[in-house]
């Protein structure tokens, strides 16, 4: 049986390897549609989360072009990447041909696979706000309902928007309205944006939002 979701992750730059491997992750916690599969030869969340911990702190490290931690960096995202392939078997099978829960996985969907869909890349989100939360270090975002997304990816940076590198993965939702998110420093000015991720795969961003936190 053909693939459904993309099995190829060599062609990622390092930060959209970086972003998509996050947002696997993020997908898959608590994902209803996927529980924590039983069998040895399926990788857990705790050993996916780990892997990935591991390529991010190395991706930082990495920045500052030593050899040795691009090396070790390098290391890391082979051993994240094996996992990601071992993983999509395991996801196709429970999904059984459904497309809406192949896409809450966070991988991306082969285009000529897609039944009764649309390859069409998935315009920004609408009526894009963010506001501080109700507890301190933390931001409430709020999106329109994006037609045709399955799930939404939340990116932060406190550097220039403009660079792409500098933005990294923060969360994926599930849903659209007051997507929560904690864990950043109070006074610091963090830039956020949103994109939809559908079963053509992922959408068009947002036009960064700029707020300090409270």
């Amino acid at each position: 049986m053909q693939a459904k979701l993309i099995t190829t992750f060599d062609s990622l730059s390092e930060p959209d390897f970086l972003a998509k491997s996050g947002t696997i992750v993020s997908s898959l916690t608590a994902n209803p549609n996927y529980p924590e599969p039983c069998m040895v030869q399926v990788p857990s969340l705790t050993q996916l989360s780990a892997a990935y911990s591991t390529y991010l702190d190395g991706y930082h490290a990495a920045l500052s072009h030593d050899s040795l931690k691009i090396a070790l960096r390098k290391s890391a995202r082979l051993t994240l990447t094996e996992l990601l392939k071992r993983l999509i078997p395991y996801l196709e099978l429970v999904a059984q041909g459904d497309t809406h829960i192949l896409a809450t996985s966070g991988y991306d969907l082969r285009k000529d696979v897609v039944r009764g869909g649309s390859d069409y890349i998935l315009a920004a989100p609408n009526d894009f706000r963010v506001a501080h939360g109700a507890k301190s270090g933390s931001f409430d975002i709020h999106i329109a309902k994006l037609p045709g997304a399955g799930s939404y990816e939340v990116q932060i940076t406190e550097n220039d928007p403009a660079i792409e590198a500098n933005w990294r993965h923060a969360m994926s939702s599930l849903t659209a309205s007051h997507i929560l998110l904690e864990g950043l420093t109070p006074g610091k000015a963090y830039w956020v944006r949103v994109r939809g991720i559908g079963t053509a795969g992922a959408g068009v961003w947002t036009e960064p939002v700029n707020l300090i936190v409270d």
